[in-house]
Protein backbone atom coordinates (compact mmCIF):
# COMPACT_ATOMS: atom_id res chain seq x y z
CA UNK A 1 0.00 0.00 0.00
CA UNK A 2 1.41 3.80 -1.09
CA UNK A 3 2.47 5.54 2.04
CA UNK A 4 2.65 9.21 1.36
CA UNK A 5 5.41 10.86 3.46
CA UNK A 6 5.88 14.74 4.94
CA UNK A 7 9.37 15.61 4.56
CA UNK A 8 10.74 18.74 6.07
CA UNK A 9 13.11 20.68 4.52
CA UNK A 10 15.57 23.61 6.38
CA UNK A 11 18.03 25.67 4.50
CA UNK A 12 21.00 26.81 6.27
CA UNK A 13 20.80 26.08 10.47
CA UNK A 14 23.61 28.33 12.04
CA UNK A 15 23.28 26.41 15.37
CA UNK A 16 19.49 27.80 15.52
CA UNK A 17 18.01 23.83 16.27
CA UNK A 18 15.53 25.42 19.16
CA UNK A 19 14.00 27.88 16.68
CA UNK A 20 14.13 25.74 13.86
CA UNK A 21 11.94 22.46 16.18
CA UNK A 22 9.81 25.07 17.12
CA UNK A 23 8.52 26.53 13.87
CA UNK A 24 8.11 22.62 12.59
CA UNK A 25 6.09 21.82 15.72
CA UNK A 26 3.98 24.81 15.47
CA UNK A 27 3.51 23.81 11.38
CA UNK A 28 2.94 20.42 12.37
CA UNK A 29 -0.09 21.29 14.53
CA UNK A 30 -1.34 24.24 12.30
CA UNK A 31 -1.82 21.54 9.75
CA UNK A 32 -2.45 18.10 11.75
CA UNK A 33 -0.14 16.10 9.39
CA UNK A 34 2.71 14.62 11.20
CA UNK A 35 6.19 15.24 9.84
CA UNK A 36 7.57 12.16 8.94
CA UNK A 37 11.48 13.77 8.85
CA UNK A 38 13.51 16.25 8.88
CA UNK A 39 16.42 17.44 6.53
CA UNK A 40 18.62 20.41 7.03
CA UNK A 41 21.33 21.59 4.12
CA UNK A 42 24.29 22.66 6.08
CA UNK A 43 25.72 25.27 8.01
CA UNK A 44 24.51 22.88 10.94
CA UNK A 45 27.26 23.53 13.48
CA UNK A 46 27.09 21.13 15.86
CA UNK A 47 29.28 22.67 18.45
CA UNK A 48 30.11 20.30 21.63
CA UNK A 49 33.23 22.55 23.16
CA UNK A 50 35.62 25.29 23.05
CA UNK A 51 37.54 23.05 20.65
CA UNK A 52 34.82 22.54 18.21
CA UNK A 53 34.25 26.42 18.53
CA UNK A 54 38.10 27.02 17.68
CA UNK A 55 38.01 24.81 14.69
CA UNK A 56 34.51 26.20 13.33
CA UNK A 57 34.75 27.88 9.98
CA UNK A 58 34.00 31.72 10.62
CA UNK A 59 35.33 34.94 11.48
CA UNK A 60 36.17 34.92 15.92
CA UNK A 61 34.00 37.38 16.41
CA UNK A 62 31.07 35.18 15.52
CA UNK A 63 31.77 32.37 17.60
CA UNK A 64 28.81 31.46 20.12
CA UNK A 65 28.83 27.87 21.72
CA UNK A 66 24.81 27.54 20.50
CA UNK A 67 22.53 25.13 21.97
CA UNK A 68 23.63 22.08 20.50
CA UNK A 69 25.13 20.51 23.18
CA UNK A 70 22.30 20.05 24.67
CA UNK A 71 20.97 17.57 22.33
CA UNK A 72 24.23 16.15 22.45
CA UNK A 73 24.48 15.47 25.94
CA UNK A 74 20.78 14.14 25.71
CA UNK A 75 19.14 16.90 27.52
CA UNK A 76 16.91 17.91 24.74
CA UNK A 77 16.11 15.64 22.20
CA UNK A 78 14.94 16.23 18.67
CA UNK A 79 11.03 15.51 18.06
CA UNK A 80 11.42 14.61 14.55
CA UNK A 81 13.94 12.21 12.75
CA UNK A 82 16.87 14.96 11.69
CA UNK A 83 19.50 14.46 8.53
CA UNK A 84 22.12 17.30 7.44
CA UNK A 85 24.89 17.65 5.11
CA UNK A 86 27.69 19.43 6.26
CA UNK A 87 28.35 22.88 4.86
CA UNK A 88 30.93 26.03 4.78
CA UNK A 89 30.64 26.66 8.49
CA UNK A 90 31.06 23.43 10.79
CA UNK A 91 33.29 22.22 13.57
CA UNK A 92 35.61 20.31 11.09
CA UNK A 93 37.54 18.03 13.79
CA UNK A 94 33.51 17.17 14.67
CA UNK A 95 32.86 15.95 11.07
CA UNK A 96 35.76 14.29 10.26
CA UNK A 97 35.28 12.02 13.71
CA UNK A 98 32.31 10.80 11.53
CA UNK A 99 33.50 10.67 8.03
CA UNK A 100 31.31 8.29 6.70
CA UNK A 101 28.53 9.58 8.85
CA UNK A 102 26.77 8.72 12.21
CA UNK A 103 24.92 10.18 14.60
CA UNK A 104 26.10 13.56 16.27
CA UNK A 105 22.81 13.29 19.04
CA UNK A 106 20.31 11.22 19.50
CA UNK A 107 17.70 11.45 16.58
CA UNK A 108 19.69 13.74 14.30
CA UNK A 109 22.28 12.34 11.82
CA UNK A 110 25.09 13.37 9.77
CA UNK A 111 25.53 11.99 6.17
CA UNK A 112 29.15 12.25 5.86
CA UNK A 113 31.31 13.79 3.41
CA UNK A 114 29.20 12.19 0.82
CA UNK A 115 26.77 9.55 1.47
CA UNK A 116 23.52 7.38 0.65
CA UNK A 117 20.63 6.59 3.47
CA UNK A 118 17.00 5.17 2.80
CA UNK A 119 14.09 6.54 4.95
CA UNK A 120 10.82 5.07 4.62
CA UNK A 121 11.35 3.81 1.04
CA UNK A 122 12.95 6.56 0.17
CA UNK A 123 16.44 7.04 -1.21
CA UNK A 124 18.36 9.98 -0.44
CA UNK A 125 21.93 10.97 -1.41
CA UNK A 126 24.16 13.53 0.34
CA UNK A 127 27.72 15.70 -0.46
CA UNK A 128 29.02 17.93 1.86
CA UNK A 129 30.75 20.96 1.34
CA UNK A 130 31.22 23.45 -0.96
CA UNK A 131 33.53 23.93 -3.84
CA UNK A 132 36.41 25.98 -4.19
CA UNK A 133 38.85 25.24 -7.30
CA UNK A 134 42.15 25.37 -5.35
CA UNK A 135 41.10 22.25 -3.07
CA UNK A 136 38.71 20.38 -4.91
CA UNK A 137 41.07 17.56 -6.64
CA UNK A 138 43.62 17.76 -3.35
CA UNK A 139 43.31 14.76 -0.85
CA UNK A 140 42.51 15.14 3.03
CA UNK A 141 45.35 16.70 3.92
CA UNK A 142 44.64 18.92 6.79
CA UNK A 143 45.81 17.82 10.03
CA UNK A 144 45.15 18.52 13.97
CA UNK A 145 44.75 21.61 15.25
CA UNK A 146 43.89 22.41 11.63
CA UNK A 147 44.79 26.39 12.24
CA UNK A 148 44.85 28.71 9.27
CA UNK A 149 43.69 27.57 6.02
CA UNK A 150 42.66 24.00 7.04
CA UNK A 151 39.70 25.18 9.02
CA UNK A 152 38.59 26.13 5.83
CA UNK A 153 39.50 23.85 3.39
CA UNK A 154 37.98 21.32 5.46
CA UNK A 155 34.69 22.28 4.31
CA UNK A 156 35.71 22.64 0.89
CA UNK A 157 34.51 19.53 -1.44
CA UNK A 158 36.72 17.03 -3.18
CA UNK A 159 36.68 15.18 -6.75
CA UNK A 160 37.03 11.70 -4.48
CA UNK A 161 33.63 12.31 -3.36
CA UNK A 162 32.40 13.24 -6.60
CA UNK A 163 34.07 9.96 -7.80
CA UNK A 164 32.51 8.17 -5.18
CA UNK A 165 28.60 9.91 -6.02
CA UNK A 166 29.21 8.94 -9.60
CA UNK A 167 29.50 5.29 -9.04
CA UNK A 168 25.83 5.43 -8.39
CA UNK A 169 23.51 3.32 -10.81
CA UNK A 170 20.12 2.53 -9.12
CA UNK A 171 17.64 6.24 -9.05
CA UNK A 172 17.69 8.25 -6.11
CA UNK A 173 14.82 10.10 -4.89
CA UNK A 174 16.99 13.13 -3.05
CA UNK A 175 19.61 14.21 -3.46
CA UNK A 176 20.78 17.41 -0.21
CA UNK A 177 23.79 19.36 -0.74
CA UNK A 178 24.84 22.89 0.85
CA UNK A 179 26.12 24.31 -2.56
CA UNK A 180 23.69 24.95 -5.67
CA UNK A 181 24.58 23.17 -8.90
CA UNK A 182 26.37 25.68 -10.92
CA UNK A 183 23.94 26.96 -13.44
CA UNK A 184 20.65 25.67 -11.82
CA UNK A 185 19.66 29.71 -11.48
CA UNK A 186 19.02 29.15 -15.59
CA UNK A 187 16.24 26.54 -15.05
CA UNK A 188 14.36 29.21 -12.81
CA UNK A 189 13.36 32.47 -12.19
CA UNK A 190 16.19 34.05 -12.94
CA UNK A 191 15.19 37.44 -13.10
CA UNK A 192 13.16 37.20 -9.76
CA UNK A 193 16.46 35.68 -8.21
CA UNK A 194 18.30 38.57 -9.47
CA UNK A 195 15.91 40.90 -7.82
CA UNK A 196 16.67 39.48 -4.63
CA UNK A 197 20.27 38.87 -4.60
CA UNK A 198 21.33 42.01 -7.10
CA UNK A 199 25.36 40.93 -6.64
CA UNK A 200 24.84 37.17 -8.31
CA UNK A 201 24.03 39.13 -11.76
CA UNK A 202 28.17 38.68 -12.83
CA UNK A 203 28.39 34.93 -11.71
CA UNK A 204 25.03 34.33 -13.37
CA UNK A 205 26.45 35.93 -16.73
CA UNK A 206 30.10 34.02 -16.09
CA UNK A 207 28.08 30.80 -15.53
CA UNK A 208 29.58 30.85 -12.24
CA UNK A 209 27.19 30.76 -9.73
CA UNK A 210 27.35 27.33 -7.88
CA UNK A 211 29.38 24.45 -7.87
CA UNK A 212 30.62 22.69 -10.91
CA UNK A 213 30.98 19.40 -8.82
CA UNK A 214 27.16 19.46 -8.06
CA UNK A 215 26.42 20.40 -11.70
CA UNK A 216 28.34 17.42 -12.68
CA UNK A 217 26.25 14.85 -10.24
CA UNK A 218 22.91 16.21 -11.29
CA UNK A 219 23.69 15.78 -14.59
CA UNK A 220 24.56 11.96 -13.54
CA UNK A 221 22.09 11.56 -11.16
CA UNK A 222 18.93 13.00 -11.90
CA UNK A 223 17.01 12.54 -8.74
CA UNK A 224 13.24 13.67 -8.48
CA UNK A 225 14.27 16.06 -5.56
CA UNK A 226 17.31 18.24 -5.36
CA UNK A 227 17.64 20.38 -2.01
CA UNK A 228 20.58 22.96 -1.67
CA UNK A 229 20.93 25.88 1.03
CA UNK A 230 24.15 28.33 1.02
CA UNK A 231 23.17 31.60 -0.81
CA UNK A 232 20.21 32.36 1.66
CA UNK A 233 17.77 33.00 -0.94
CA UNK A 234 14.37 30.66 -1.81
CA UNK A 235 14.56 29.63 -5.06
CA UNK A 236 12.81 27.17 -7.23
CA UNK A 237 13.54 25.14 -10.64
CA UNK A 238 12.59 22.48 -12.77
CA UNK A 239 15.84 20.52 -14.54
CA UNK A 240 14.18 18.11 -17.05
CA UNK A 241 14.46 14.74 -18.39
CA UNK A 242 16.04 16.16 -21.57
CA UNK A 243 18.17 18.96 -20.44
CA UNK A 244 21.58 19.04 -20.40
CA UNK A 245 23.42 21.05 -17.27
CA UNK A 246 27.18 19.98 -17.85
CA UNK A 247 28.34 18.53 -20.35
CA UNK A 248 32.45 18.79 -19.67
CA UNK A 249 32.75 15.85 -17.79
CA UNK A 250 34.87 14.57 -15.36
CA UNK A 251 37.90 17.10 -16.35
CA UNK A 252 35.92 19.84 -17.29
CA UNK A 253 35.76 20.74 -13.47
CA UNK A 254 39.10 22.94 -12.97
CA UNK A 255 41.72 22.98 -12.57
CA UNK A 256 44.00 19.78 -11.79
CA UNK A 257 46.87 21.63 -10.59
CA UNK A 258 48.64 22.68 -6.93
CA UNK A 259 48.60 26.31 -7.56
CA UNK A 260 48.24 27.87 -3.77
CA UNK A 261 48.85 31.02 -4.75
CA UNK A 262 45.43 32.22 -4.31
CA UNK A 263 44.50 29.84 -1.23
CA UNK A 264 43.57 32.39 1.85
CA UNK A 265 46.04 32.44 4.94
CA UNK A 266 43.43 32.11 7.36
CA UNK A 267 39.98 30.42 7.05
CA UNK A 268 37.03 32.11 6.90
CA UNK A 269 33.15 32.13 5.43
CA UNK A 270 32.36 31.88 2.28
CA UNK A 271 30.33 33.66 -0.18
CA UNK A 272 26.85 35.25 1.08
CA UNK A 273 26.88 34.01 4.30
CA UNK A 274 25.44 37.06 5.86
CA UNK A 275 24.91 35.60 9.55
CA UNK A 276 22.08 37.72 9.96
CA UNK A 277 23.19 41.06 10.04
CA UNK A 278 20.58 43.94 9.87
CA UNK A 279 20.54 47.48 9.08
CA UNK A 280 21.37 49.09 6.19
CA UNK A 281 24.93 48.74 4.43
CA UNK A 282 26.80 52.06 4.53
CA UNK A 283 27.43 51.92 0.62
CA UNK A 284 28.76 54.60 -1.44
CA UNK A 285 28.80 54.03 -5.44
CA UNK A 286 27.53 50.01 -5.64
CA UNK A 287 29.02 48.93 -8.32
CA UNK A 288 32.70 49.76 -6.97
CA UNK A 289 32.48 46.72 -4.47
CA UNK A 290 34.04 44.41 -5.34
CA UNK A 291 33.93 40.88 -3.53
CA UNK A 292 36.68 39.39 -4.58
CA UNK A 293 38.84 42.18 -2.87
CA UNK A 294 37.32 41.06 0.28
CA UNK A 295 38.33 37.91 2.49
CA UNK A 296 35.83 35.19 2.22
CA UNK A 297 34.51 35.87 5.69
CA UNK A 298 34.47 39.66 4.86
CA UNK A 299 32.58 39.30 1.33
CA UNK A 300 29.99 37.10 3.29
CA UNK A 301 29.50 40.04 5.69
CA UNK A 302 29.24 42.76 2.88
CA UNK A 303 25.79 41.30 1.62
CA UNK A 304 24.35 44.45 0.68
CA UNK A 305 20.18 43.66 2.42
CA UNK A 306 18.87 46.90 1.00
CA UNK A 307 17.40 46.60 -3.10
CA UNK A 308 19.88 48.06 -5.17
CA UNK A 309 18.65 49.67 -8.27
CA UNK A 310 20.69 50.08 -11.50
CA UNK A 311 20.22 49.51 -15.33
CA UNK A 312 19.57 45.44 -15.84
CA UNK A 313 22.07 43.41 -17.42
CA UNK A 314 20.87 41.67 -20.76
CA UNK A 315 21.17 38.05 -19.95
CA UNK A 316 20.83 35.20 -22.72
CA UNK A 317 19.16 32.78 -20.81
CA UNK A 318 16.45 30.71 -20.90
CA UNK A 319 12.72 31.68 -20.03
CA UNK A 320 11.98 30.67 -16.32
CA UNK A 321 10.28 27.54 -15.79
CA UNK A 322 8.02 26.71 -12.40
CA UNK A 323 7.99 29.50 -10.43
CA UNK A 324 6.79 27.02 -7.50
CA UNK A 325 7.25 23.63 -7.26
CA UNK A 326 4.41 20.98 -6.85
CA UNK A 327 3.54 20.21 -3.37
CA UNK A 328 3.28 16.59 -3.88
CA UNK A 329 5.10 14.63 -6.35
CA UNK A 330 3.89 10.67 -6.54
CA UNK A 331 6.32 8.26 -7.79
CA UNK A 332 4.29 5.57 -7.93
CA UNK A 333 3.45 6.57 -11.62
CA UNK A 334 6.54 4.81 -12.49
CA UNK A 335 6.12 1.15 -13.54
CA UNK A 336 8.66 -1.11 -13.98
CA UNK A 337 9.59 -2.68 -17.37
CA UNK A 338 11.67 -6.11 -18.80
CA UNK A 339 14.90 -4.06 -18.07
CA UNK A 340 13.92 -3.12 -15.11
CA UNK A 341 16.99 -3.75 -12.10
CA UNK A 342 15.96 -4.60 -8.48
CA UNK A 343 15.82 -1.40 -7.16
CA UNK A 344 16.63 -0.43 -3.26
CA UNK A 345 15.06 3.01 -3.65
CA UNK A 346 11.57 4.06 -3.61
CA UNK A 347 11.55 4.48 -7.35
CA UNK A 348 10.92 1.38 -9.79
CA UNK A 349 12.28 2.54 -13.24
CA UNK A 350 13.14 1.28 -16.30
CA UNK A 351 17.11 1.68 -15.43
CA UNK A 352 18.46 1.61 -19.13
CA UNK A 353 21.76 -0.53 -19.30
CA UNK A 354 24.34 1.55 -21.44
CA UNK A 355 26.92 -0.94 -23.02
CA UNK A 356 30.37 1.30 -23.37
CA UNK A 357 33.19 -0.09 -25.11
CA UNK A 358 36.28 0.34 -23.17
CA UNK A 359 39.52 2.27 -24.65
CA UNK A 360 42.53 -0.28 -24.06
CA UNK A 361 45.86 -0.02 -25.72
CA UNK A 362 46.19 -1.63 -28.80
CA UNK A 363 48.48 -3.99 -27.76
CA UNK A 364 46.25 -5.40 -25.13
CA UNK A 365 43.16 -5.07 -27.67
CA UNK A 366 40.26 -8.04 -26.27
CA UNK A 367 39.28 -10.39 -28.56
CA UNK A 368 35.96 -10.00 -30.27
CA UNK A 369 34.42 -12.63 -28.46
CA UNK A 370 34.90 -11.06 -25.03
CA UNK A 371 31.19 -9.68 -23.43
CA UNK A 372 31.20 -5.98 -23.30
CA UNK A 373 31.49 -3.97 -20.52
CA UNK A 374 28.25 -2.26 -19.41
CA UNK A 375 27.34 0.59 -17.16
CA UNK A 376 23.98 1.46 -15.51
CA UNK A 377 22.76 5.01 -15.29
CA UNK A 378 20.49 5.81 -12.20
CA UNK A 379 18.48 8.54 -14.52
CA UNK A 380 14.40 7.33 -14.53
CA UNK A 381 13.12 7.84 -18.09
CA UNK A 382 11.13 10.95 -18.10
CA UNK A 383 11.53 12.23 -14.90
CA UNK A 384 12.35 15.80 -13.92
CA UNK A 385 14.26 17.22 -11.02
CA UNK A 386 12.58 19.42 -8.87
CA UNK A 387 15.31 21.80 -7.00
CA UNK A 388 14.58 23.63 -3.86
CA UNK A 389 17.04 26.32 -2.31
CA UNK A 390 15.81 27.74 0.98
CA UNK A 391 17.45 30.49 3.13
CA UNK A 392 18.65 30.81 6.97
CA UNK A 393 17.09 30.62 9.96
CA UNK A 394 15.76 33.86 10.72
CA UNK A 395 12.70 35.95 10.78
CA UNK A 396 11.00 37.22 7.95
CA UNK A 397 13.17 34.73 6.22
CA UNK A 398 12.00 31.74 3.93
CA UNK A 399 13.96 29.04 5.30
CA UNK A 400 11.69 25.66 5.90
CA UNK A 401 9.30 23.89 3.99
CA UNK A 402 7.11 20.43 4.60
CA UNK A 403 6.86 18.65 0.86
CA UNK A 404 4.77 15.44 0.50
CA UNK A 405 6.01 12.60 -1.25
CA UNK A 406 4.09 9.35 -2.34
CA UNK A 407 6.34 5.85 -2.05
CA UNK A 408 4.63 2.91 -3.71
CA UNK A 409 3.65 0.14 -1.57
CA UNK A 410 6.59 -1.92 -2.74
CA UNK A 411 9.12 -0.04 -0.91
CA UNK A 412 6.85 1.56 1.83
CA UNK A 413 7.04 -1.43 4.22
CA UNK A 414 8.89 -1.43 7.38
CA UNK A 415 9.33 1.20 10.13
CA UNK A 416 10.11 4.69 9.54
CA UNK A 417 13.56 4.74 10.77
CA UNK A 418 17.18 5.03 8.56
CA UNK A 419 18.54 2.36 6.95
CA UNK A 420 21.97 1.76 5.08
CA UNK A 421 21.97 1.63 1.40
CA UNK A 422 23.23 -1.89 -0.09
CA UNK A 423 25.06 0.13 -2.90
CA UNK A 424 26.51 2.91 -1.39
CA UNK A 425 27.89 0.41 0.82
CA UNK A 426 29.51 -1.88 -2.22
CA UNK A 427 30.77 1.24 -3.63
CA UNK A 428 32.51 2.33 -0.34
CA UNK A 429 34.28 -0.83 -0.56
CA UNK A 430 35.68 -0.35 -4.09
CA UNK A 431 36.46 2.99 -3.41
CA UNK A 432 37.67 3.18 0.46
CA UNK A 433 41.49 1.95 -1.24
CA UNK A 434 41.90 5.23 -2.70
CA UNK A 435 41.26 7.82 -0.07
CA UNK A 436 43.67 10.63 -0.50
CA UNK A 437 45.13 11.62 2.67
CA UNK A 438 47.60 14.43 1.01
CA UNK A 439 48.03 17.49 -0.87
CA UNK A 440 48.14 15.45 -4.48
CA UNK A 441 45.82 15.55 -6.88
CA UNK A 442 43.06 12.41 -6.86
CA UNK A 443 43.31 10.77 -10.02
CA UNK A 444 40.50 7.82 -10.33
CA UNK A 445 42.05 4.64 -10.43
CA UNK A 446 43.08 2.42 -13.82
CA UNK A 447 39.73 0.44 -13.16
CA UNK A 448 37.37 2.77 -13.38
CA UNK A 449 37.40 3.20 -17.27
CA UNK A 450 36.34 6.62 -18.85
CA UNK A 451 33.07 6.16 -20.38
CA UNK A 452 32.84 7.37 -24.18
CA UNK A 453 29.54 9.96 -23.32
CA UNK A 454 31.22 12.08 -21.26
CA UNK A 455 34.29 10.43 -19.91
CA UNK A 456 33.19 9.57 -16.40
CA UNK A 457 35.54 7.63 -14.38
CA UNK A 458 33.08 4.50 -13.74
CA UNK A 459 33.54 1.05 -12.13
CA UNK A 460 32.15 -1.44 -14.33
CA UNK A 461 28.46 -2.79 -13.12
CA UNK A 462 30.31 -5.92 -13.20
CA UNK A 463 32.68 -4.19 -10.27
CA UNK A 464 30.10 -2.68 -8.35
CA UNK A 465 27.51 -6.33 -8.20
CA UNK A 466 30.95 -8.74 -6.95
CA UNK A 467 31.11 -5.77 -4.10
CA UNK A 468 27.40 -5.58 -3.65
CA UNK A 469 27.09 -9.58 -3.59
CA UNK A 470 29.68 -9.36 -0.70
CA UNK A 471 27.57 -6.22 0.89
CA UNK A 472 24.02 -8.89 0.46
CA UNK A 473 25.98 -11.85 2.21
CA UNK A 474 27.57 -10.18 5.06
CA UNK A 475 25.38 -7.22 5.87
CA UNK A 476 22.15 -7.83 4.51
CA UNK A 477 21.75 -11.78 5.08
CA UNK A 478 18.27 -10.88 6.79
CA UNK A 479 16.77 -8.37 4.74
CA UNK A 480 17.21 -4.62 5.27
CA UNK A 481 19.53 -2.89 7.90
CA UNK A 482 18.53 -0.15 10.57
CA UNK A 483 21.19 2.35 11.54
CA UNK A 484 21.40 0.95 14.60
CA UNK A 485 20.95 3.73 17.21
CA UNK A 486 24.69 3.69 19.01
CA UNK A 487 25.49 6.80 19.75
CA UNK A 488 27.91 7.47 22.70
CA UNK A 489 29.11 11.31 23.98
CA UNK A 490 33.00 11.12 22.93
CA UNK A 491 33.74 14.85 23.94
CA UNK A 492 33.12 17.10 26.80
CA UNK A 493 30.49 19.85 27.43
CA UNK A 494 29.64 22.71 29.14
CA UNK A 495 27.98 22.56 32.46
CA UNK A 496 24.64 22.86 32.29
CA UNK A 497 22.62 26.07 32.08
CA UNK A 498 26.11 27.57 29.70
CA UNK A 499 24.30 30.47 27.86
CA UNK A 500 24.46 30.06 23.59
CA UNK A 501 26.08 33.17 23.95
CA UNK A 502 29.33 31.77 25.10
CA UNK A 503 32.48 32.22 23.49
CA UNK A 504 35.13 30.97 25.76
CA UNK A 505 37.22 34.22 24.59
CA UNK A 506 37.16 32.98 21.23
CA UNK A 507 34.82 35.70 19.83
CA UNK A 508 37.42 38.20 19.16
CA UNK A 509 36.49 41.50 17.63
CA UNK A 510 38.81 41.58 14.49
CA UNK A 511 38.26 44.30 12.67
CA UNK A 512 35.22 46.27 11.02
CA UNK A 513 35.53 45.69 7.33
CA UNK A 514 31.98 43.57 5.99
CA UNK A 515 29.25 45.58 7.23
CA UNK A 516 26.91 45.11 10.65
CA UNK A 517 27.61 44.04 13.88
CA UNK A 518 29.08 41.13 15.24
CA UNK A 519 26.55 38.29 16.04
CA UNK A 520 26.73 38.40 20.01
CA UNK A 521 26.85 41.89 20.00
CA UNK A 522 23.42 43.61 20.80
CA UNK A 523 21.36 43.41 17.59
CA UNK A 524 23.51 40.87 15.96
CA UNK A 525 22.79 37.53 14.80
CA UNK A 526 21.48 35.78 17.65
CA UNK A 527 20.03 39.26 19.44
CA UNK A 528 21.93 38.70 22.85
CA UNK A 529 24.92 40.29 24.29
CA UNK A 530 28.54 38.14 23.81
CA UNK A 531 29.75 36.28 27.01
CA UNK A 532 33.40 35.84 27.68
CA UNK A 533 33.09 33.19 29.97
CA UNK A 534 36.23 30.95 29.96
CA UNK A 535 36.05 27.50 29.27
CA UNK A 536 37.07 25.26 32.82
CA UNK A 537 39.22 22.07 32.92
CA UNK A 538 41.26 20.65 30.83
CA UNK A 539 40.96 21.81 26.89
CA UNK A 540 39.07 18.85 24.85
CA UNK A 541 40.85 16.96 22.60
CA UNK A 542 40.87 17.67 18.38
CA UNK A 543 39.45 14.53 17.46
CA UNK A 544 37.60 11.80 19.59
CA UNK A 545 37.60 8.29 18.80
CA UNK A 546 34.35 7.54 17.86
CA UNK A 547 33.00 3.83 18.40
CA UNK A 548 30.47 4.46 15.70
CA UNK A 549 32.75 4.65 12.29
CA UNK A 550 34.39 1.76 14.19
CA UNK A 551 31.62 -0.50 13.72
CA UNK A 552 30.82 1.14 10.45
CA UNK A 553 34.25 -0.03 9.35
CA UNK A 554 34.17 -3.69 10.84
CA UNK A 555 30.82 -4.16 8.81
CA UNK A 556 31.59 -2.59 5.50
CA UNK A 557 35.04 -4.74 5.83
CA UNK A 558 36.93 -1.15 5.34
CA UNK A 559 39.69 0.55 7.47
CA UNK A 560 39.03 4.34 7.99
CA UNK A 561 42.69 5.58 7.55
CA UNK A 562 41.65 9.05 7.41
CA UNK A 563 40.55 8.96 11.60
CA UNK A 564 43.93 6.19 11.97
CA UNK A 565 45.65 9.09 11.04
CA UNK A 566 44.27 12.01 12.63
CA UNK A 567 44.62 10.23 16.05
Amino acid sequence: MPRTLNIAIEGCCHGMLDNIYSQLLTRQKQTNKKIDLLIICGDFQAIRNVTDLGCMSCPDKYKQIGGFYRYYTGERVAPVPTIFVGGNHEAGNHSRELYYGGWVAPNIYFMGNSGVLKFGGLRIGGISGIFKDFDYAKGYYERPPFRGHSRSSMHHARSYEAFKMLQIRQPLDIVVSHDWPQNIERYGDTDGLLKKKPFFEKEVERGELGSPLNALLLERLRPAWWFSAHLHVRFTASFGPQESIFTQGWKGIPPYEQDLSNVPASGGLDANQTDGMSGTAQIGNVDEIVMSSLSDEEADLAEPELEIKRPRMELNLPPPKHDILPALIDITDQEPTSETRECTGAVTSDLKQEEHSIQTDSTNIEPATTNPVSYSTPRVSGRATNFLALDKCLPKRQFLEVIEIKVPGSAADGELKLEYDPEWLAILRLCNPYLPLDESPFVPPAQAQACEANQLPLFSDEQVDRELEWVTKNVFRNGRVYVPSNFVPVAPVPPPGTPDSVSFGLARNDGNRGRGRGRGQRGGYGHNQRNDAPWTGPRPYFINANPQTDDFCKMVGIIDPLTQLLR
